[in-house]
């Protein structure tokens, strides 16, 4: 079976996605709802995700920063996710986020 790939700059237009079902196409995922959004961040803990992407270090940096000019009341941790930008080696930091957090700022920076 042949897979088209048709580019069209002129037009826009997004095709569907499943027009092209072929050998790549995989099953459907369930859909999961986003986190439901603070009301406020005063006295909140957020952690700020360093994942070791090119320059995510010096963003959580200026982020931190950010965060202790303006909004004083947030107790902002930065950690940096072990392993690679790409793969994890323990599930320790998610585990942590989630006992000791109320919101997460997983960034990338580059």
């Amino acid at each position: 079976m042949a897979i088209t790939l048709l580019d069209n700059v002129l037009s826009p237009v997004p095709h569907s996605l499943t027009a092209n079902k072929g050998i790549f196409s995989a099953a459907a995922l369930a859909k999961e709802s986003l986190a439901k959004r603070l009301d406020t961040l005063d006295g909140k803990t957020i952690y700020l995700v360093d994942i070791g992407y090119g320059g995510s270090y010096k963003f959580m940096q200026a982020l931190e920063r950010w965060f202790q000019r303006n909004m004083p009341s947030v107790n902002v941790v930065r950690r940096r996710k072990p392993g690679s930008a790409f793969m994890d080696d323990s599930q320790e930091l998610w585990e942590e986020i989630k006992a000791k957090g109320h919101a997460a700022v997983i960034g990338v920076a580059g």
